[in-house]
């Protein structure tokens, strides 16, 4: 499974916390999963409780799932100890790992595959398609577009094609 997103580190919690986010959802996150994990999470981060709740809501069959309030001492520890990484864990956060993404070789040619496939979409040969990745609820979509046509797919189902 392609995984894009950071770990998560002291310096990247401090930033978020320092920019405002207060609420952090944790979820499992199989992408970042490998044989020698116990689990691998990932925390996204949010300004206000409504917008954690609606993740929570996204999210309710993860028995893992969990929020946390960045101004309760001990939910900040909490966090604070998943950024250090603990032996046998990986924690992600809802960030891309590069500033810009792109997709690789074998993607490209499965998100073209996909097109062909799944779309009526008949680009001329100088038309672009333009391909964005976005996170929503913890989950990996693709934004497909080009200059007349624009769909959001999960990114799940390209790895399908």
């Amino acid at each position: 499974m392609h995984n894009p997103l950071a770990i998560l580190r002291p310096a990247v919690l401090e930033g978020l916390l320092a920019a405002g986010h207060r609420w952090f959802v944790r979820q499992q996150y199989p992408r970042g999963m490998h044989p020698s994990l116990k689990a691998a999470f990932l925390i996204s981060a949010y300004r206000n409780i409504g917008e954690a709740r609606a993740h929570l809501e996204a999210i309710a069959a993860d028995p893992q799932r969990r929020v946390y309030d960045g101004n309760d001492a001990a939910d900040r520890e909490r966090l604070f100890t998943a950024a250090a990484q603990p032996d046998g864990y990986a924690i992600y956060v809802s960030l891309l790992a590069k500033r810009k993404w792109s997709p690789d070789p074998a993607t490209g040619a499965a998100i073209k595959q996909y097109v062909r496939a799944h779309t009526n979409w008949k680009p001329d040969r100088k038309e672009d398609l333009h391909v964005s990745l976005f996170i929503q609820f913890g989950e990996l979509f693709l934004n497909l577009k080009t200059k007349q046509e624009e769909i959001k797919i999960p990114f799940s189902d390209i790895e399908k094609t």
